[in-house]
């Protein structure tokens, strides 16, 4: 499914215009984007929790050149699913 599947689906279950589905759609992936930007996890009841993390800076290794070089740290982005959505799976 794609953004505008998404945004269909959501139009014709909630029977309210294409456009106003498409504004909430804007909406919602803005606020969860600033969360994540704000390193903090949102948590969707009976869907799943989404947290960030971060992954440390460490060493690796280039076997072409055979160098070591220092990776950055980074945030990554976790989902765990809630047990309910698992249930709804099996």
């Amino acid at each position: 499914m794609n953004t505008s599947d998404l945004i269909e689906n959501v139009s014709e279950k909630s029977e309210i215009s294409k456009a106003e589905s498409k504004e909430l759609y804007e909406t919602l992936s803005s606020i969860i984007q600033s969360h994540f930007a704000n390193e903090t996890g949102i948590v969707i009841p009976q869907f799943g929790t989404f947290t960030v993390k971060e992954k440390s800076s460490r060493q690796s290794f280039n076997p072409a050149t055979g160098e070591y070089m220092l990776l950055p740290k980074k945030l990554l982005l976790n989902f765990t699913a809630a047990s309910q959505l698992k249930e709804d799976l099996k």
